[in-house]
């Protein structure tokens, strides 16, 4: 293993800078790091899957476990700090590949994974979706992500937070869990914002084919897209869901929903029973 040195000191002894286009944020404070791996761990993994390794930070903790350790890195100009620590470490695979592209089917049948990984802001939204739909699913994911973001992840229904990745979590992945809350400081450079780490537990899919999971987020994006309208007219704005007023009132009441409501006051149950029922009714029209 090699010695330790400080990321800001890996930074200068290979010339190297944080890229703003791809969102860097390099955590640099080594108890905060050992505590996120704790918390990928403390499950019992079969291996785990690193996202966006930067450095090495957390990758320098991960491999002293003995596990798997496969690490997904964009960047090419991190070669340098990753390919010596991946010579000196034979439990450790870099893959230096764009992470939205990347089949994570391939490495989650590889028995039990834990995912971990410090998202960058800009493709947060649809890389948690990646990681929440892929099949078979990892068996616990530990994430950093802007702390707007995890109290969306967790928010209730009726609240200003509550929106289509709150579902999107409720679905796949419900009681997101807080690992630490993290000041800017503890990156470099330091965001401007308050950082989460979150571990999130995925459970079965409860949708069970893909007509049932496309038809359940048309109804979520239709009833977030007017998320202020009564949810029978935001329903018959979304012409993808074939409803006209009658229609979309009976697919309302049929499962006891209100049609004055707002998309935002339905939990995920609720959403659920409308998108099947929308179907049943859209099926006999």
């Amino acid at each position: 293993m090699l010695e330790p040195e400080s990321p800001l000191q890996t930074l200068r002894r290979f010339g190297l800078r944080p890229q703003k286009g791809l969102g860097q944020h390099f955590l640099v404070d080594r108890a905060a790091a050992e505590q996120i791996v704790s918390a990928a761990l403390e499950v019992k993994p079969e291996g785990v899957i690193e996202i966006g390794p930067g450095l090495g930070v957390l990758t320098r903790f991960l491999v002293q476990s003995g596990l798997p350790v496969v690490a997904i890195e964009k960047d090419e100009a991190m070669r340098g700090p990753l390919g010596e620590l991946e010579a000196a470490c034979p439990n450790l695979t870099v893959r230096y590949q764009d992470v939205l592209r990347t089949d994570l089917s391939e490495l989650t049948t590889a028995g039990n994974q834990a995912v971990i990984g410090n998202l960058p802001y800009q493709i947060t939204s649809p890389l948690l979706e990646k990681l929440l739909t892929t099949v078979p699913p990892p068996m616990t994911i530990v994430i950093t992500v802007q702390k707007e973001v995890g109290e969306r992840l967790a928010a209730q229904p009726g609240t200003k937070q509550y929106g289509a990745l709150t579902l999107l979590a409720a679905l796949y992945a419900p009681e997101p869990e807080i690992v630490r809350e993290l000041p800017p400081g503890v990156f470099h450079p330091p965001p401007k914002v308050r950082s989460l780490a979150l571990r999130l537990t995925p459970r079965p899919d409860p949708l069970d084919s893909d007509d049932r999971r496309r038809r359940f987020f048309r109804v979520v994006r239709a009833a977030f897209r007017q998320r202020r309208k009564q949810l029978r007219n935001a329903l018959l704005l979304a012409p993808e869901l074939g409803l006209d007023q009658s229609s979309a009132t009976r697919a309302l009441l049929a499962v006891g929903i209100e049609p004055q409501r707002r998309g935002e006051t339905l939990s995920v149950d609720e959403f659920i029973a409308l998108a099947d029922s929308i179907e049943q009714v859209t099926e006999r029209s």
